[in-house]
Order: structure tokens, then C-alpha cells, then sequence
């Protein structure tokens, strides 16, 4: 089955651009944006059109455009334009994966072209793009890659530039990812949603001596210690660590579908090992000798 074409992903990338460059309290004439964007002003005021369809307020302040916060509700949307349960799930599967070729897919591209009224869910559009950026960052965090973040808006400066970086973790909210940048050899936080795509380099990290987090809690724990620990977990395992311990996330990987692993060094074992514990035989300790000698005493201690 073929993938989707670039010029299709193109489209759904821009949105997500427009979207970044519009927020703020200055706002942008429309020929720069068209000049960030790499397109002509007709095609900008088309996605104006589509913005506005979206549920999106776009204003024009001293000749230049901004999007005022999203309202509470979307404006109900007209049967011919919806989209169905199906076509929604798969513009998720699609932003995610870049989906493959499907029955579907003319249906949404259709629904997508820029001539026509669109209505859609923006927090589905939202949180299927930077679920998908997570978790290429993720990806760069646990195999230690580089990682290029393209497009990103900076605030400070109000300009749009690609960034080389080596990611380290994830703020708890998910909001922002700690990064060291080579070019300025310094940490930096950055903001998923000012982010136009994210892909992993071929080079390794450089500079992973340089790399320092602040401290934040995993299994409810700070601290600077480092045992390296790498467990197999069961789906249910699986479900319940990523919902309980959202910071664990970037640890976890899924093989094959149905195959759960996390690998990663934790500061302190207590926590941790309460969670195990709590799920006899759904997690195996396949590395951590630390973990398994402390497991092995607190179930010795049971028995008293």
C-alpha cells in the first residue's frame, strides 16, 4: 500500500505552522507569513478561510493577522462537511504514521483541500500531531539521537528556524521538551507546539556530558542516583505506568505490537518497586540486579 503523498502532508503541516505563527499578541502581515510558509498571500487568506471553519478567530490589527483565543465551542458544524467517526480516526492514524493509502483516504484529503469548508475537531488535530512529536522525541531520547526541530517559532526573537538538538526529557505536562543545542552549547527548553516537525538525524548524541535536567520525580522519586533498570510489562502493566507515571513514558517502548518494555535509570527503588509489587506476575525484571535484590527483601518481609 503507497503512502500518502508529500504534497497531502504538506497540507496538514502548514495548518499546524499557521496555527504557531498566528498565536501571540503581535500578530503577522500576511506577506511574511507567506514567506515563512514558503507559499503565495492567496494561498495564506485560503487558510485563513480554513482556520476560520476550524473554529479559530483570525484578526486583523495595524495590517497584520493573529488568532485570538479559541473560543469555548466550535461552531456547529453543517452534515455535508462534517467528518465521520472513521475519518477522523484515521487523520489521527495519518498525522501519526503518515498513514498508508486506505478507502478513507480521498475522503479526508477531499474534506482537507483548501478551496472547501472544513469543520474538525482542533483538539483532535492538536493532540494527534504532538501525541506524534512526543513520541519521535521520545524515540531520539532512548536510542540517544539528534534530532531536528523544524520550523520552530521562537517567541523572543519572532523568527522561524530548523534547531539541531540532542533531547533529554520531557517537562511533566508534556508541554516543552529539555534539549542541549550544539550550536549555542547550551540546555534549552522548547515548546511542542511551536514546533512544524520533528525528525530523528542519523548522527548520535555529541554531547551527552553536557546534558543536564532538572530534577523531576519518576515513580514519585528525585534524585541524582542512576540504577539502570529494564523491565518487561504486560499490556495491563503497560496501561497503568504510562497512566499513574507519565514521566516514565519516554522509557517505555513497544515491540511488535503487544511487546512492552522499560528501559531507563531511576534515583530511588522504593517507588518503583510498590508499583511491581502492586502487580504480581505482570512485570519481569529483566535487568537491575539492585531492583530484584530489593524485591526479593520486601516480599521476604511479607512473610512476617
Amino acid at each position: 500500500m503507497a503512502k500518502s503523498s508529500p504534497i497531502e502532508q504538506q497540507k496538514i503541516l502548514r495548518v499546524f505552522k499557521l496555527i504557531n505563527l498566528l498565536q501571540g499578541t503581535i500578530g503577522k502581515p500576511v506577506h511574511r507569513l507567506a514567506e515563512l510558509l514558503q507559499t503565495d498571500e492567496r494561498t495564506i487568506y485560503r487558510y485563513f478561510k480554513l482556520l476560520e471553519a476550524l473554529g479559530f478567530v483570525v484578526v486583523k490589527e495595524f495590517s497584520k493577522y493573529k488568532i485570538q483565543e479559541r473560543p469555548e465551542y466550535l461552531p456547529k458544524p453543517s452534515s455535508n462537511t462534517t467528518f465521520s467517526a472513521e475519518e477522523t480516526q484515521w487523520l489521527s492514524t495519518l498525522l501519526e504514521t503518515q498513514g498508508k493509502g486506505n478507502a478513507l483516504k480521498d475522503a479526508v484529503v477531499q474534506k482537507l483541500n483548501l478551496q472547501s469548508e472544513v469543520q474538525l475537531s482542533t483538539e483532535d488535530l492538536f493532540k494527534a500531531n504532538l501525541g506524534r512529536m512526543v513520541d519521535l522525541i521520545a524515540q531520539g531520547i532512548t536510542q540517544k539521537k539528534q534530532v531536528w526541530i523544524k520550523d520552530y517559532y521562537s517567541l523572543r526573537s519572532d523568527t522561524v528556524s530548523d534547531r539541531l538538538v540532542e533531547p533529554v526529557g520531557f517537562t511533566s505536562d508534556y508541554e516543552h521538551v529539555h534539549a542541549f543545542e550544539p550550536e549555542s552549547q547550551t540546555m534549552k527548553m522548547f515548546k511542542l507546539e511551536r514546533m512544524g516537525e520533528v525528525v530523528i538525524a542519523s548522527e548520535g548524541w555529541k554531547f551527552e556530558s553536557s546534558h543536564e535536567l532538572p530534577e523531576q520525580a519518576l515513580f514519585g522519586f528525585t534524585g541524582k542516583g542512576k540504577i539502570h533498570i529494564r523491565l518487561k510489562l504486560s499490556k495491563k502493566a503497560y496501561q497503568l505506568m504510562v497512566e499513574e507515571y507519565p514521566t516514565a513514558r519516554p522509557f517505555i517502548q513497544i515491540k511488535n505490537r503487544n511487546h512492552y518494555y522499560f528501559e531507563g535509570e531511576i534515583p530511588h527503588l522504593p517507588g518503583l518497586a510498590r508499583f511491581i509489587l502492586g502487580l504480581p506476575g505482570e512485570i519481569k525484571v529483566e535487568e537491575g540486579n539492585e531492583l530484584k535484590a530489593y524485591l526479593a527483601e520486601q516480599i521476604q518481609k511479607g512473610f512476617y
